[in-house]
């Protein structure tokens, strides 16, 4: 995801730390991890860290996931999602409306 909003950003809205941030909260809300999403999102607000996707239309945020280099031959994109926190699951695919939902969640 963080590569997905740089490039919707044109690389210049957010640091790459930032973008990760932000994916990083992408991902919990697409592994159904609320209260650990809540609690990472208080951690990063208190670093500064942006919680709020505000320089990037979401519609471009997930158009880039589809340009991402760790797609997939089929055209899915792999992510990394937790089924607990320190049981992540990677290569998991994403239904295209729970990555859009994410996203606009972002920027609400």
């Amino acid at each position: 995801m963080a590569h997905a909003i740089e490039a919707a950003t044109g690389y210049a809205a957010y640091r790459h730390g930032e973008a990760v941030a932000l994916g990083l909260l992408a991902a919990l809300r697409l592994s159904d991890q609320e209260d650990l999403r809540q609690e990472v999102a208080r951690l990063l607000e208190g670093r500064g860290l942006p919680t709020r996707l505000e320089h990037a239309d979401p519609d471009a945020v997930v158009m880039a996931t589809a340009r991402d280099k760790k797609r997939l031959s089929a055209g899915a994109v792999p992510f990394v999602l937790l089924d607990a926190p320190g049981e992540p699951r990677a290569g998991c695919e994403v239904p295209s409306r729970a990555l859009v939902a994410a996203v606009r969640e972002l920027s609400a």
